[in-house]
């Protein structure tokens, strides 16, 4: 026999069961990021807490004009340092409660996409997507355990697809231009805007220029103090030419060529570097030679697909890559292994090779980097074989 308070209490769980797991998905997904926060990385003693004590020294808001030695982080992100340090709060939380805060809008912003994606079961399809990034664990060790912020550049590039989507050219280019003056790891995106700029012809080159702009815009606070548009640019461009290696902890597809141990030299990555970014163009530009051949067209499923397609192939090309650069392109194939079910093995692939590389940092775990790269070449091949069937073979209609 059951009481009748208990009948209406599971007949109001049963009626209101999608509200009841979001809050429960939402409770525990912020329980696992609040056991991580005295985690602590070399990156957080040797960057991130030394960078506060050192903007917190010059006077914080007041001191931006002031360089940091070492702070190789965007002056858009230097400012919320400079906040940081008038907060009551643990240095270390602020940087985690930081990145955690966009990991919730992150996962708002693709559930939004998916909604807007799905032809039937859409907010069971959304409150999945949710559930699926607020919880994963590249997501929370990213933000949560490692304190990094590629959930905030990555939230502003899916707010710059979703009004692609909607053919909405100026926020898209305001949110993109967001998304670069707080990480220069937006750039890896800009092949499939710029396929789309040729490809579709619907606005100006102009809009590019926006880019800048808002990096601009964003970085005044500093540049109002003294700094300047050089040392801003040099910032991103220091970046680049930091670790002088073919790769840096992300399993690219040069590791296939000689395990780990053998080619991290400078004198291969001085050897090989120009010829990786000269074969990433090729690979790129026989991906737009495909699509265009085929006239695929811009659906909002093939906008998702074609910007993890070629987002995935630049940075698994390229040379110097990090464990974290793939970040973005993980989170869209959350989308498309919702959109697209025979990608989902692969998307769990996906995560559990980049955990491995995240684990190699952060626990100094022993990983074969070379195998590794020849997992990474399965899944991108798999990728390719898979998502491109759906691009050339999907009906001419918006999904």
């Amino acid at each position: 026999m059951i009481f009748k308070f208990e009948e209406k209490a599971l007949k109001w769980l049963a009626d209101h069961i999608m509200i009841v797991v979001f809050i429960a998905a939402t409770i525990v997904s912020i329980a696992i990021r609040f056991f991580l926060k005295d985690f602590l990385t070399t990156d957080a003693m040797w960057c991130l807490l030394p960078w506060y004590d050192a903007i917190k020294a010059n006077g914080g808001l007041g001191g931006l004009g002031t360089p940091v030695e070492g702070l190789n982080y965007s002056f858009t992100y230097q400012f919320f340092i400079a906040v940081f340090t008038y907060l009551p709060i643990n240095a270390l939380y602020c940087y985690k409660i930081f990145s955690c805060i966009f990991d919730y809008l992150l996962a708002g912003a693709i559930a939004y996409l998916v909604y807007d994606l799905a032809s039937n079961k859409k907010r069971e399809l959304a409150l999945l997507a949710f559930i699926l990034v607020s919880c994963s664990p590249l997501v929370f060790m990213d933000s949560a355990a490692w304190g990094q912020c590629d959930s905030i550049y990555s939230f502003w590039i899916v707010m710059a697809l979703i009004f692609l989507r909607k053919e909405k050219y100026l926020p898209t280019f305001i949110f993109y231009g967001v998304a670069f003056a707080f990480k220069f790891q937006a750039i890896f995106v800009m092949p499939f805007f710029l396929f789309y700029y040729f490809y579709k012809r619907r606005f100006s080159i102009l809009y590019f220029f926006l880019i800048p702009v808002m990096m601009v815009v964003l970085a005044l606070p500093s540049l109002v103090q003294g700094r300047t548009i050089s040392e801003m640019i040099h910032i991103y461009t220091d970046n680049t030419s930091l670790h002088q290696s073919l790769a840096n902890g992300y399993p690219t597809f040069w590791r296939v060529l000689a395990d780990g141990t053998n080619f991290t030299g400078e004198d291969a990555y001085g050897v090989l570097k120009h010829a990786a970014m000269a074969f990433t163009v090729i690979v790129l530009g026989c991906l737009v030679y495909a699509w265009v051949k085929k006239a695929v067209e811009f659906t909002g499923k093939n906008i998702v697909i074609m910007a993890f397609i070629m987002t995935y192939t630049t940075i698994f090309f390229l040379p110097a890559m990090h464990e974290r650069y793939g970040f973005s392109y993980e989170i869209l194939a959350i989308v498309i292994a919702i959109m697209v079910a025979k990608t989902i093995p692969l998307a769990v692939g996906l995560t559990c090779l980049s955990l491995t590389t995240y684990g190699a940092y952060l626990f100094n775990n022993t990983t074969n980097e070379w195998f590794l790269s020849v997992v990474n070449l399965i899944l991108y091949i798999s990728y390719m074989i898979i998502l491109n069937k759906e691009l050339i073979g999907i009906e001419k209609a918006e999904v």
